[in-house]
C-alpha cells in the first residue's frame, strides 16, 4: 500500500462519520427533549449511560462541525485541482503550479501522480 493512500478515502469516511455523528446527535437532542418517539432500546440505552449523555451531544456536536468541514474542503480542493489541471496553457499551469503541488499532496498519491503527468506532457521543470 502507497504511503498516504488513506487520503483517497477521505470523503467516504469523512460522510461515513458525519452520518454517525449526526445520528447520535439526533439521539441525544430526542432523549433530552424527552420525546415519545425515541425506541425504547434506545431510550434504555441513554438512561443506562446517564450522565454522559452529555459528553456524548458535546463529543457528537464537535464532531459535526469536524466532519461537514474536512468533507467541504476536501470537495473543494478536488473541484480546484480538476479545474487546475485540465488547462492546455503552459503559462496557466506555471501560474498554479505551486497551488496544484500544495492540492496534489493533501489529496493523494494518485493525485500527486497526476500532476506529475501533466507537469511531464507540459515540459514544466
Amino acid at each position: 500500500m502507497e504511503r498516504g493512500t488513506y487520503k483517497e478515502f477521505k470523503i467516504p469516511i469523512s460522510l461515513v462519520m458525519l452520518a454517525i455523528t449526526l445520528f447520535l446527535f439526533i439521539l441525544d437532542v430526542i432523549y433530552f427533549f424527552s420525546l415519545g418517539i425515541l425506541p425504547l432500546n434506545f431510550q434504555s440505552f441513554l438512561t443506562t449511560i446517564g450522565g454522559w449523555t452529555y459528553y456524548i451531544f458535546l463529543l457528537s456536536l464537535v464532531g459535526i462541525i469536524y466532519f461537514a468541514y474536512l468533507l467541504a474542503s476536501t470537495v473543494s480542493q478536488r473541484r480546484k485541482f480538476e479545474e487546475l489541471i485540465f488547462t492546455d496553457s503552459k503559462a496557466t499551469f506555471v501560474k498554479n503550479e505551486k497551488d496544484l503541488d500544495v492540492i496534489s499532496r493533501k489529496l493523494g498519491p494518485s493525485f500527486r501522480k497526476r500532476y506529475e503527468e501533466k507537469k511531464g506532457q507540459l515540459r514544466v521543470r
